[in-house]
């Protein structure tokens, strides 16, 4: 057996559920060919050695057998094999950042070594990634005596380098890494993994212990995920200092920089350092350093307590968004000050990461975006007040980051507890908007489980465990707790997977079965002999308890299902306000949805908040609490030919809401919004007398 099929079969040992074709082909960064093959090389290894052979279940993927697995582990030595194929991406992200840190000179043997590929291809990658950084002022070549250099301006190659140190961050970040350095486990498969050997692991655990410090010192708590990339990012520009390779920071940034605490921070760290590679560190070092512990998210900040201009223009920025993101979706947040503390938590480091360049690769954004399209985009639409403050747009990658702290507060009303619930413990490595996304995933899809809370690694580490079991974002050291580990952002197949393991862990199900598992036992041992019961009803839970709602449990219906042409109404011209937003109301009243109770509550808040409704250009979306007198979610509208002066603003559409929830509305919400903030898609409406063109373009938006 080859090195990969090896590692193939560890796979199949640790996993405790399925593994598909196409899982293992992603895994090992080859075609599903190339698997199908090796399969066929580890079956005959198996027979050879007296072994069942793999077992594959249709739709469900490949196993092996408890038997199997405990043969093979008596295999002296089997788990040291580990292979990986690098893609020609990886490649090129590792030449440059060796090329960027290595302290001897850097050849194109070395690359060959490292990679075990051919001249050829080495000759190929190099070609690629002189064009690429070409277009970024820097270039790549090579001197006779000193191997491959680069040059160009020093903070753009080390902005080129963070952009492909992203790229080949490892599965569970780089926790992993730096835990196996910490208890000194030279087997650990990091440690076998040939870029690795780049790193001085004494060196990075000082600078490990240096960020702890620091932590203390200024009196916040890094992230885990961002301490652990902090520490990389350090070790690297350290390596380029000692190549005496400086960089220089704009002489405005250092003077605001200079009279920050994470300025002083920065000096004694730089200093510790100093000490240890005996090499003095420049003022824009010291500066340059500060710029990423400014930019660092956080779980807590006691700075923040501090009325800095800066803190107080943030503060009243995050007050218009909430309230703008609170009119676009139509909902109320239950507990606005708490929210508001936690989005100063969040954006205080994208403020400063933002002004400095200092650009995050967010590997959740895709899947933010796919998995919670209304909030990304109603947060994409609040996002000018920050980007006013900024003075410069704001990418994908750090809306995506905001859009998770609204999601995870969107489902905070309205939950109930139950007695004698599963307890599960959630750690997050990820910040506190990827955590309370993450909380309120799994509220949904385990409605029987009191969540007891939501932790970072090392509180994790320090904390007594009273709790049924755990799911985490990175593997965790054992401590006799069953845990489970998923992305941060769950696809409805991760949700799945997690609903049927979880489900095979318990004897008694959380939620109702489809089949009895004692009912099968019992067939079963009528035609046959059961030799392991337990492990038998083990798998027949795994197997049979797939989860029939495994989305949200909220169905968010489209704005043509919650608008029909009955409640849209168009009328030359009304009076006031007032009597506008009853007559936009009235199809719901008469058709059950709102009692009448929620028609004067929408009056009053505008009465109390002012136009707060008016939410684009002559387009109103009045709307209340669900406890204001809601029976079931629809939308209600009324287009008016002459507008209606609403305190002071200019109002000929108003679109009713009513909603059961702060979630059932979002995408018909989003949906509405896309509709009528398109100047040309409002200059119809207004323009026209026909319903049936409105509700064309209503149809239209409705599929997207």
């Amino acid at each position: 057996m080859d090195q990969r099929s090896m590692a193939i079969v560890n796979q199949l040992i640790q996993e405790d559920s399925y593994l598909s074709i196409q899982q293992l082909a992603t895994l090992f960064n080859v075609s599903r060919r190339t698997i199908y093959n090796d399969i066929d090389k580890i079956n005959d290894w198996l027979r050879d050695n007296g072994l069942v052979e793999i077992q594959q279940v249709r739709s469900e993927g490949l196993y092996l057998e408890k038997e199997t697995k405990k043969g093979i582990l008596a295999i002296e030595n089997f788990l040291e094999s580990f292979y990986y194929e690098f893609s020609p991406v990886e490649r090129k992200a590792w030449i440059y950042i060796h090329v960027f840190a290595s302290e001897k000179p850097y050849y194109l043997d070395d690359i060959r070594e490292l990679f075990q590929v051919s001249r050829n291809t080495v000759l190929e990658d190099i070609k690629r990634l002189k064009e690429e950084i070409q277009q970024y002022d820097l270039s790549l070549y090579s001197e006779r005596g000193y191997g491959y250099r680069l040059k160009g301006i020093e903070s753009d190659i080390r902005r080129m380098f963070i952009h492909y140190l992203s790229m080949v961050v490892p599965k569970d970040g780089w926790h992993g890494l730096l835990t196996n350095i910490s208890m000194d486990t030279p087997s650990s498969i990091e440690t076998v993994f040939k870029p690795y050997l780049i790193f001085n692991t004494s060196l990075l655990l000082e600078l490990q212990t240096f960020l702890y410090s620091y932590e203390r010192q200024v009196k916040v708590e890094m992230t885990d995920e961002i301490l652990n990339k902090l520490v990389i990012l350090f070790y690297f520009f350290v390596q380029r200092i000692m190549q005496q390779e400086a960089v220089q920071v704009d002489p405005v940034e250092k003077e605001i920089i200079q009279i920050t605490e994470e300025y002083c921070g920065a000096k004694t760290i730089c200093k510790s350092i100093s000490n240890v590679i005996h090499t003095p560190f420049s003022h824009d070092e010291v500066c340059y350093f500060a710029k990423y512990l400014l930019s660092a998210k956080v779980n807590y900040d006691q700075s923040l307590q501090k009325e800095s201009q800066e803190m107080k223009e943030l503060k009243e920025v995050i007050g218009k968004m909430v309230i703008e993101f609170e009119a676009l979706a139509a909902i109320n947040f239950d507990n606005l000050e708490h929210l508001m503390q936690n989005l100063l938590l969040h954006l205080k480091p994208a403020y400063f990461r933002i002004k400095y360049g200092i650009k995050v690769e967010n590997e959740l954004r895709d899947m933010v975006k796919q998995n919670h399209p209304e909030v990304f985009h109603i947060t994409k639409q609040v996002i000018h007040h920050f980007e006013n403050l900024l003075e410069q747009s704001i990418d994908d990658n750090e809306i995506a980051y905001i859009a998770m702290h609204f999601g995870g507060w969107l489902r905070k009303e309205g939950m109930v507890i139950e007695q004698r619930k599963k307890r599960l413990l959630i750690v997050c490595t990820n910040g506190l908007g990827t955590s309370r996304l993450l909380e309120s995933q799994l509220q949904g899809l385990f409605t029987d489980v009191e969540i007891h809370g939501v932790t970072s690694l090392r509180e994790y580490e320090r904390m007594e465990l009273f709790i049924d079991f755990i799911i985490s974002t990175i593997p965790l050291n054992d401590r006799g707790v069953p845990i489970f580990v998923v992305n941060p952002v769950l696809s409805n197949e991760d949700k799945e997977q997690l609903f049927r393991k979880v489900n095979s862990l318990f004897s008694d199900s959380m939620q109702p079965q489809t089949y009895s598992v004692d009912a099968l036992i019992d067939l079963i041992s009528r035609y046959g002999t059961i030799d392991d019961e337990g492990a038998l009803r083990q798998e027949l839970r795994r197997y049979l308890h797939s989860p029939h709602n495994v989305e949200s449990k909220v169905m968010k219906q489209s704005l043509f299902e919650l608008l029909p042409g009955e409640r849209v109404a168009i009328k030359k011209s009304i009076d006031n306000w007032e009597k506008a937003i009853e007559v936009a109301a009235k199809p719901l009243l008469e058709q059950g949805y709102i009692e009448s109770s929620y028609v004067d509550r929408m009056i009053h808040a505008v009465h109390e908040k002012g136009p707060y409704i008016v939410i684009a250009d002559r387009f109103a979306l009045p709307h209340g609490s669900p406890d204001d007198g809601v029976h079931k979610t629809g939308l209600s509208m009324l287009k008016l030919e002459e507008p209606v002066d609403m305190l002071g603003k200019e109002v000929n559409i108003i679109v009713v809401l009513a909603s059961i929830d702060n979630e059932r509305h979002l995408k018909a919400i989003s949906q509405l919004t896309k509709l009528f903030t398109d100047k040309t898609n409002q200059d119809t409406v207004m323009q026209t007398k026909e319903k049936r063109k409105i509700m064309k373009l209503i149809e239209d938006y409705s599929r997207e």
